[in-house]
């Protein structure tokens, strides 16, 4: 709701952003049978499909910390879509804001990195 409210409704008023699509359905892999048994199929749900106003679609997810599922099912939406522009964002007050997940994790490391360092420093 905060990235809906900070970002997207931001850039619907001042144009950057043309469209945007929530809880849009992505399948990750097909229900099967095995031994004789239905196998429900993998979905992955979007938090935000966003058209902007230089026709780029971004698929994004927000995360705060992402579990092992997470995980998972990045890299199977990354196998089965490799040309859908698919990223993960997070709010980090400490980083300045709305951030690539990848980016506030770099800051974490660093910050972890320093602490350790301080440490053993004093």
């Amino acid at each position: 709701m905060k990235y809906y409210r900070d970002v997207i409704c931001v850039g619907l008023k001042d144009g950057t952003i043309k469209d945007c699509q929530l809880q849009v359905k992505y399948e990750l892999q097909q229900k099967f049978k095995f031994k004789g048994k239905n196998i429900l199929g993998i979905n992955y749900v979007a938090d935000f499909v966003i058209t902007y106003a230089d026709d780029s679609v971004i698929v994004w997810d927000t995360k705060g910390l992402p579990d092992s599922l997470a995980k998972i099912k990045k890299k199977l939406f990354h196998y089965k879509y490799p040309d859908v522009d698919y990223r993960w964002i997070g709010y980090s007050m400490q980083d300045g804001g709305w951030l690539e997940y990848d980016e506030i994790q770099k800051a974490r490391n660093k910050r972890k990195k320093e602490k350790k360092l301080k440490l053993m420093a004093g």
